[in-house]
């Protein structure tokens, strides 16, 4: 079929809640709002004990042929939540969608527009304290494998990905953050790929999911570090390599990475599982060497390559991505 003729991909939004009376209105009026054409929103329930159903149950009498609503019979948790929803989509792209953001009207149709082949397409965003233009906290996460090996940066609000891409991962894990493991398959398979433009606002307050998992903890960051990442990095990283998740985390990247494909990636997630010196080392010279794709922002120089070196150890100071334990 002719490019130009093909049919648009259908394009499903799934949505898990919990107990997010407060701000669904807000999130649900902006998904409607969008200027590309839906094919589903479905959104799934995990026991709310607040008002959340009966909004959901009001805006699907409106809209009964586009909102499909699920209540859990038990509580899964966010991980699974997420993951068993995500599986209901019948259309051709799924748009992650949390209970609480608010969408720009162009979000859907900019990662349409921008997806192409890859298997995943997220987009910058803002994080200011209160949605009032204009917005100013503008995060633009990295697409490079080799950071993402080390930083969850591609929040599940942000990605818009193929359908087959989730039904295709035969194995999760629900002590690993569902929208990490799902961007590291991306990452695997048909690649990702980036709006450079902010298509959201990712709402943060103290009843959301990320604010509850991300509470910290013995191995606490100060808010401003200089020195501590440098001398109490290594500590904290003996500290992750102890974590059962972490080591799954790792040993499952190590042997699914293409080797020949993809070589620098495979070899960071094997030596990111050892501790002898000299595995350390070789794990912070090739940080050190490919620090324009390990560091976040944009290192330059002697600088950067430094912090490149030492990023094994930045990246471990006060982590909190394999907090998860049940």
């Amino acid at each position: 079929m002719n490019k130009n003729t093909a049919p648009a991909p259908r394009v499903s939004v799934v949505m898990c809640t919990y107990n997010g009376e407060q701000f669904l209105r807000e999130q649900l009026d902006s998904v409607l709002a969008q200027d590309y054409p839906l094919h589903e929103i479905i959104v799934q329930d995990d026991c709310s004990t607040d008002a959340t159903w009966q909004i959901l149950e009001s805006y699907q009498a409106v809209h009964p042929s586009l909102l499909h609503i699920v209540r859990n019979e038990h509580q899964l948790g966010f991980n699974r939540n997420f993951h068993t929803a995500l599986l209901r989509a019948t259309g051709d792209l799924v748009a992650i969608c949390d209970q609480d953001d608010i969408w720009f009207p162009q979000k859907i149709r900019r990662q349409v527009e921008t997806i192409g082949e890859a298997d995943l397409c997220f987009s910058d965003y803002y994080t200011d304290p209160t949605y009032t233009l204009p917005l100013h906290n503008y995060v633009s996460p990295r697409t490079d494998f080799e950071h993402m090996l080390f930083y969850d940066c591609t929040p599940g609000h942000s990605m818009l990905l193929r359908a087959d891409l989730v039904r295709g991962i035969k194995e999760w894990n629900y002590l690993i953050y569902y929208d990490w493991w799902i961007v590291m398959h991306a990452q695997m398979g048909r690649g990702v790929v980036k709006v450079s433009e902010a298509l959201n606002w990712h709402r943060h307050h103290e009843a959301s999911a990320t604010t509850h998992i991300f509470r910290k903890g013995f191995f606490e960051a100060v808010p401003h570090p200089t020195w501590q990442p440098y001398l109490l990095g290594p500590l904290h990283r003996l500290h992750l390599q102890r974590k059962r998740n972490y080591r799954y985390f790792y040993s499952y990247l190590a042997s699914h990475i293409d080797r020949q494909r993809q070589p620098v990636p495979a070899r960071i997630a094997r030596l990111m599982l050892r501790r002898c010196p000299f595995a350390v080392l070789e794990l912070c010279c090739i940080c050190c060497r490919y620090f324009d794709r390990v560091y976040p922002g944009n290192p330059r120089g002697l600088k950067g390559r430094i912090r490149g070196f030492f990023y094994p150890f930045i990246s471990a100071y006060g982590n909190d991505l394999f907090k998860l334990e049940k």
